[in-house]
This record gives structure tokens, sequence and C-alpha cells, in this order.
């Protein structure tokens, strides 16, 4: 009887990370006192991403590569890091001058995926509302369990938002 009752615990416990929605999003944003052309300027250039990022300090060692003219479709910033930080691509993918950057991301490790990142700027007045927005797919079993086990949406705002202070004190001092 007991191991009917581990079986159905299991079979359900599987069943329910399966059907679980492979589709995730964050949106966090941040008002900067600066202009939508400096902001943009910054995002536009990886190599200034080591001032705002929120995994840069996890690895002073990490080997950084970039690729291409900043700013433009194509150019690229790939990474190998530790186990903090892992190994992946950004690479830009459209760009909206003064209004944001449509990025392609590339985790290589430890979990291979890809997903679509948005970094929006609009200007509000006397300041700007900078929006960074990351959306993907969990489509295997085991990113799925990781997804529940973890909260990586809930990983991933804290994330943005230190990432996103970072951009606003160095946008704001510069």
């Amino acid at each position: 009887m007991i191991p009917l009752i581990v079986g159905a615990v299991v079979a359900g416990g599987v069943a329910f990370v399966a059907t679980r929605d492979e589709n995730y999003r964050v949106d966090r944003s941040v008002s900067v006192q600066a202009t939508p052309d400096k902001i943009y300027a910054v995002m536009a250039d990886f190599r200034l991403f080591e001032h705002w990022s929120p995994w840069e300090h996890l690895d002073a060692k990490m080997l950084k590569e970039f690729t291409g003219e900043p700013g433009e479709v194509g150019s690229s910033y790939h990474w190998i890091g530790n186990n903090k930080v892992g190994e992946g691509k950004m690479t830009i993918v459209d760009v909206q001058p003064g209004q944001g950057l449509d990025l392609r991301l590339e985790f290589f490790k430890p979990f291979a995926s890809i997903c679509q990142v948005r970094w929006s700027i609009a200007s509000e007045g006397d300041h700007t509302i900078v929006t960074w927005t990351m959306k993907g797919q969990n489509k295997s079993f085991m990113t799925k369990f990781f997804g529940l086990v973890m909260n990586v949406k809930k990983m991933l705002a804290r994330d943005f938002d230190a990432g996103l202070a970072r951009l606003k004190a160095y946008c704001e001092r510069s």
C-alpha cells in the first residue's frame, strides 16, 4: 500500500511540474534623472555594462569578449565566469536610439536557454523611466522544476532592481 501512495504522490508531482506554464516574463523599472540619450548611450555599449550589471561583482576574474560596434545590431558581449555567473552571450537584435534596445540572451552554463530582453527608455517630464524586461520559456522538465523550487522570477526581479539602481546611480553621477 505504501509503495502505491508514494508512487501516486511522485506521479502527481511530476504531472504538476510538467503542466506548469512554460512562459515567463519579468519587468522592472526605475526613474532616472538623466536624458534618454545619455541612458541609451550607456545601455547600448556593452563595455559599460560592468558599471551597472548586477552580476559583474560576483566574479572579478570573469572573461569577457566584445564583438561589433557598440549600439549596432549584431554587437555582442560573451562572458565566461564562475558558477555564480555561468557562461552566456547578449547580442543586440534591434535598436531604437534614445528609446531602447532588444537583445537575444543566451545562457550556456549552468543551464542552456535563450530568452528575449528589452531595455526600454521613456521620457517622463524631468526624468526618464527605464524598464528591463526579460521573457522566455522553460521548456524542459528540469527548468520548470527549477523555476518552482527557486522562484526564478523573484530572483531575476531582485537582480534587475539591483542593476537598475546601479544604472540610475551611474547615469546620474556621470
